[in-house]
């Protein structure tokens, strides 16, 4: 009977890790660049943001846990830390899919539907200092406006992959490791029997 419950606590604890493990937030490396001529963007840092797909609409919640960004415009540097989606509204709608590997942008949107993300460094969509990414008059562009300048690129399609996983495991993949170490021989003990 004794090990017939240690096998089942067993079970629970390697379930309750692989839960916990599959629903905390991946962190995603960013490092996006906008040229025109001498002048140059840069957008490198990470996005924390759990594995799914989403939908924003109507300025819907932003699914980011964590905006840790940093934006350069000709050498001027500013911190990104928020997520705003207060320019996707009407019939506009963003998807980001987040998977084990990739995070990925997609977006529908015209003058009338925007549908652009924002990342910034206050709580103001349309203010300077942030970085933007969607379809609104145009199709796909992305943008860095700043209180030292503005670039902006419609070179590109939408989806588009705009970072990719944190490639260091972090601790609760070793703590599910380490888990997983202790608790199979004893399934298997206590199970095969």
């Amino acid at each position: 009977m004794i090990k017939i419950c240690l096998c089942y606590i067993s079970i629970l604890i390697a379930s309750t890790a692989l839960f916990v493990h599959q629903s905390h937030a991946e962190a995603y490396v960013v490092n996006r660049s906008i040229s025109n001529g001498a002048s140059v963007a840069t957008l490198v840092g990470t996005l924390d943001i759990p594995i799914g797909s989403y939908l924003i609409e109507n300025e819907g919640e932003s699914p980011f846990t964590d905006v840790n960004l940093t934006m350069t415009v000709d050498s001027v540097s500013f911190d990104l830390d928020a997520s705003l989606t207060g320019i996707i509204t009407d019939d506009g709608q963003f998807f980001i899919e987040a998977t084990s590997t990739s995070l990925t942008f997609d977006a529908i949107g015209n003058d009338q539907n925007p549908a652009d993300l924002v990342f910034s460094d206050n709580m103001d969509p349309f203010a300077n200092n942030r970085w933007v990414i969607g379809s609104n008059g145009s199709p796909a562009f992305e943008a860095a406006r700043s209180d030292n300048g503005e670039l902006l690129t419609n070179a590109f399609s939408f989806p588009v992959t705009f970072g990719t996983v944190v490639p260091e495991p972090s601790s609760m993949h070793c703590l599910l490791a380490i888990l997983c170490l202790a608790i199979v021989p004893n399934v298997r003990r206590c199970c095969l029997k």
